[in-house]
């Protein structure tokens, strides 16, 4: 119940993602940490922690293309956060 309700509260995710190349990169990721924390965190035979991990998936690629990366080179997975890559001119 929890995790529906933390679906529910990014019904604008999708707004955001369809927001073209100027997306909020702060907000996606905002988004995209909620939509881990609950494909992470539920059950594997929960429909609603599909529907997350899925959609956690299509705003990790909306982040990419919009010039954001995923940690940097070497980073262990503990030190790996969102921010824009370096070099891009996005």
């Amino acid at each position: 119940m929890v995790f529906a309700a933390a679906l529910l509260g990014l019904a604008a995710t999708e707004c955001v993602a369809r927001a073209g190349p100027a997306a909020d990169g702060p907000g996606l990721v905002r988004d995209w940490g909620t939509l881990n924390a609950v494909c992470r965190g539920g059950r594997g035979d929960d429909p609603a922690t599909r529907d997350a991990c899925t959609r956690r998936d299509a705003v990790d690629r909306r982040l990419e293309s919009a010039g954001w990366c995923y940690g940097r080179p070497g980073d262990a997975g503990y030190q790996r956060v969102w921010r824009p890559c370096a070099g891009t001119s996005r």
